[in-house]
């Protein structure tokens, strides 16, 4: 999306993604927009799933445990087509009350994870998209790329 003449870029960039960060936006009230634009219309929360898993990848939110499962999951969706909805299902069971083995969150004492120059973040899906059609496409290419480019980030083990 062009830039208004009143509008400028600055300098600052998301300390979770790197992202260039427009003067009075964020990627996390960007992330809150979609959520209640996917929420609001089906069109939109068709990715939803995706939109959660790589906001959470990029911004470092997940524990390793939490990374090591979503990557499986991403993989699940976009390389074998295993429905989001059939994906969501089976996350309740794993992460329900009671089952959870591991922490989804991660801990705010757990080692810094690497940075990666994410090829793509949620600012370019908010600059390309313009009908559900374009939205639903521009976060699963973010979420391919992002699953492809975020393997430094996976505990070896």
């Amino acid at each position: 999306m062009p830039l208004n003449k009143s509008e400028s870029w600055s300098s600052q960039n998301c300390p979770g993604c790197g992202a260039s960060l427009r003067d009075s936006e964020s990627c996390q009230t960007i992330f809150e927009s979609f959520l209640a634009l996917e929420y609001a219309d089906p069109g939109y929360g068709e990715v939803h799933f995706l939109t959660v898993a790589c906001f959470m990848i990029q911004h470092g939110c997940y524990s390793d445990e939490a990374l090591a499962w979503i990557e499986q999951k991403l993989r699940l969706n976009l390389e074998q087509g295993v429905p989001a909805m059939q994906i969501c299902r089976q996350a309740a069971k794993e992460t329900g009350q009671g089952v959870r083995l591991w922490k989804i969150t991660r801990p705010p004492d757990a080692p810094q994870l690497p940075k990666v120059a994410w090829s793509m973040t949620i600012i370019d899906v908010k600059a390309g998209y313009h009908d559900a059609a374009s939205y639903c496409a521009l976060v699963t290419e973010w979420a391919r790329r992002t699953l492809k480019e975020m393997s430094p980030l996976l505990v070896q083990k």
